[in-house]
């Protein structure tokens, strides 16, 4: 697939049963029939009208049985075709669809070229979804909503329609000219899914999920040493493959979120209108679209030399706050400090200041030019705040694609005003939470610092889920790092503090018929912090819940944001009974895909040796577990514990060739392999994988080897750096 070569295409089907249905890119032109005297049987020719110019890749072809609904607006027709018997679950998608591709048109004044816009499930399909124009294709669980979808699964699913549908024009329309371009899809497509939710589910504060969810994972992969620029070269069809990663899709996503937040709406939709329609049915590169959107703000930041650096050069850079006005710009390695990387970043700067109501800035350092360069306004204005006693918090919104370090007295100023009613908004305190939490792993700062920020959230009123679920998943990072060391019991004794008593305010079922969405998913993120912590109270509840739901899934139904954590917190309560009756649940009674998916995610959470084993046979090559699953249990197995890392890793080894015949290098065989190791904990191991792996061909699968490897060796180092200060620190406290 060159994505250069575009071409029309108008397919013809022949001898297709009859009783089969069509899919394409286009409607069907025309069809006759014919009956088979031999076969008894009717077969039918199907001939699709010409397809637009486009890509090879985008080219599809669907015949099966499907059941489908429907809606029509602006004269396009969009449809969702199912399995039989499945058509109502895509009322939620198709409702999402038509108001999205109707918003879309609007926002880049340019008509949707076709006049069918399908969206088809695929009981198996390894990819989340894929943008063929006119029939975008779609795994069932990223497209079927019931009763017992949760909400997290809900909005992922609105997500992935709006994330396609932008791909109808970014990639569709105008298409990359060669893979190493394949951001100016997939960043674009993610960034715009994010317009798309904001605006059709305004209650959902998209900006604050895609902080909290999108921009913290770029930040994390390209904090990594095996991380690569956002343009990579690729000279081989392998390692196009390798970069549809989070540096392609978030990254690029964050990077775009950057220059719309430094320009302003109206002239990144006017550049963004200027690109698509100078560039449609052809192909651009990374620099036709910055140079639009420069265009659109009339030149004011030389968007092209501006953005140059953010996507050809790995990385990005921590701006850390030394003294009265001062600060060191350095790339930020979660390995910790190293000379010899690049650091020259334009930076936008923004400030929310103590007392100023305006948001001040922006500033930008590092410019491009003299004339575009604020570093000795902003020193001035930094000493200004300081010497006034001022908290202050630099990267307004978290739109620049960088860390803060701040010295300890302005975090201690910090830490005062992280109560849901101070100054600082959802994003914002999420920020300083994912800010300082980073510094301190990567020892920029003490790790006890981060702990000193959040310490104090067992007291608040109120818990914002995107705030709740940062700080979470940073002390999960920790727990996971130290859970064999002496000192956890007493880290346990810290997440009991923060979390008991939000439990206790929320409880385990809604408070009101009109409880926010929300409240759910920040109950389960409550409830899986309080199971690391080994509250034996929260273990009886879940054991409890998952007896009646074994029982009786209806009487004891368990809401979907719940059912994993229920499930998880049960296995902990009694390992070998629940297992075995998850097991049975999967192959017996559940057929909802999120529900099959929570069920081997927690069977893959196994501490006895025994069932670790019987899991990971199960899971690879039972083949009861279809491909496009595997990840899921495999992640659980390779990183619950310190054993079970072991454990996946030597049966990795002694089943590799099995392993290579059953996925062999199709999109599961990545993960897999990545994951394989995920779970081990010494230096001395990741040399190990290495020797292992040193006369093996990977193909798409080296760069998440890399990953994962260093993974370890991050935590490894961490682990020997902070051991004896978080013991200190929690034996103080």
């Amino acid at each position: 697939d060159e994505p250069a070569l575009k071409a029309t295409f108008q397919l013809t089907l022949n001898n297709i049963p009859g009783h089969y249905q069509c899919i394409s890119n286009t409607p069907i032109a025309s069809q006759h029939s014919r009956y088979d005297a031999a076969l008894k049987d009717t077969f039918k020719c199907v001939r699709f009208e010409k397809t637009p110019k486009m890509s090879t890749y985008l080219l599809a072809l669907v015949v099966g049985h499907f059941d489908s609904v429907s809606e029509t607006s602006n004269q396009i027709v969009t449809t969702v075709y199912t399995c039989p018997g499945k058509a109502e679950q895509g009322r939620f998608c198709l409702d999402t669809a038509v108001r999205c591709l109707d918003l879309y048109q609007d926002l880049f004044k340019i008509p949707y070229p076709l006049t069918k816009s399908d969206l088809l499930a695929i009981p198996d399909f390894a990819a989340g979804a894929m943008e063929n124009w006119g029939v975008v294709t779609y795994r069932e669980a990223k497209i079927l909503v019931t009763e017992q979808t949760s909400e997290t699964l809900k909005r992922g699913i609105a997500r992935t329609v709006c994330h396609e549908l932008a791909h109808q024009w970014f990639g569709n329309l105008v298409t990359m000219e060669y893979w190493t371009q394949l951001w100016l899809k997939e960043g674009a497509a993610r960034f715009f899914e994010f317009i798309g939710i904001d605006a059709l589910f305004p209650e959902w504060n998209a900006w604050s999920e895609f902080c909290q969810s999108v921009y913290t994972l770029a930040l994390g992969l390209d904090s990594m040493k095996s991380s690569h620029p956002v343009e990579v070269p690729v000279t081989h069809p392998d390692e196009i493959s390798e970069i549809f990663d989070s540096i392609s899709y978030a990254k690029g996503a964050s990077i775009i979120r950057m220059v719309y937040d430094l320009i302003g709406k109206e002239s990144f939709f006017s550049g963004v209108e200027a690109y698509l329609t100078k560039f449609a049915y052809g192909n651009a590169v990374t620099e036709d679209f910055w140079q639009a959107l420069d265009d659109g703000s009339s030149g004011k930041f030389n968007i092209v030399k501006f953005m140059g650096p953010w996507t050809k050069e790995i990385g990005f850079p921590i701006v850390s706050l030394t003294g009265a006005g001062e600060w060191t710009v350095e790339r930020f390695l979660a390995s910790g400090k190293e000379d010899g990387h690049f650091t020259d970043w334009p930076i936008p700067i923004t400030a929310q200041v103590e007392g100023m109501t305006e948001v001040q800035g922006p500033w930008v350092i590092q410019g491009v030019s003299p004339e575009q360069d604020h570093s000795e306004t902003l020193k001035l204005k930094i000493k200004e705040w300081i010497e006034a006693g001022l908290w202050f918090k630099l990267n307004v919104g978290q739109s620049g694609f960088y860390r803060v370090s701040y010295n300890t007295k302005q975090w201690e100023k910090l830490a005062q005003v992280m109560n849901p009613d101070g100054p600082l908004s959802v994003t914002d305190r999420l920020g300083l939470i994912s800010d300082c939490f980073a510094a301190g792993k990567a020892g920029f700062s003490p790790i006890t610092q981060s702990l000193d920020l959040v310490k104090g959230f067992g007291t608040h009123e109120q818990a914002d889920y995107a705030v709740w679920q940062e700080m979470s998943e940073n002390l999960q990072s920790l727990a996971s790092a130290f859970r064999s060391e002496p000192v956890f019991g007493k880290f346990q004794s810290f997440l009991r503090s923060i979390y008991t008593g939000q439990l206790s305010k929320l409880g385990w079922e809604p408070q009101s018929p009109n409880e926010s969405a929300r409240i759910g998913t920040l109950r389960a993120t409550i409830i899986r912090m309080l199971c690391i912590a080994d509250d034996k109270d929260v273990l009886n509840t879940c054991f409890e819940k998952f007896k009646a739901f074994e029982s009786d899934p209806e009487t004891g139904s368990i809401p979907g944001d719940l059912q994993q954590v229920v499930f998880r917190g049960a296995l902990q309560h009694d390992e070998g009974y629940v297992y075995h009756a998850l097991k049975s649940m999967y192959e017996n009674r559940s057929t909802f895909p999120e529900e099959q998916r929570n069920i081997l995610s927690v069977m893959g959470a196994v501490k006895d040796e025994r069932l670790h084993l019987e899991g990971l046979e199960y899971i690879l090559f039972s083949g009861k577990v279809r491909l496009q699953d595997v990840a899921f249990p495999l992640r659980a197995l390779a990183t619950s514990s310190d054993r079970g890392g072991r454990a996946t890793w030597d049966f990795v080894c002694r089943n590799f060739d099995r392993l290579r015949a059953q996925i062999g290098s199709g999109p599961v065989w990545s993960p897999c392999i990545g994951l394989s190791c995920r779970g081990l904990t010494t230096l001395k191991e990741a040399t190990e994988v290495e020797a292992f792996f040193a006369d093996k061909f990977l193909g798409s699968a080296k760069r998440r080897l890399e990953q994962s490897l260093e993974v370890v060796r991050t935590n490894a180092a961490r682990r020997v750096r902070d051991r004896d200060t978080l013991s200190e620190y929690l034996t103080s406290t």
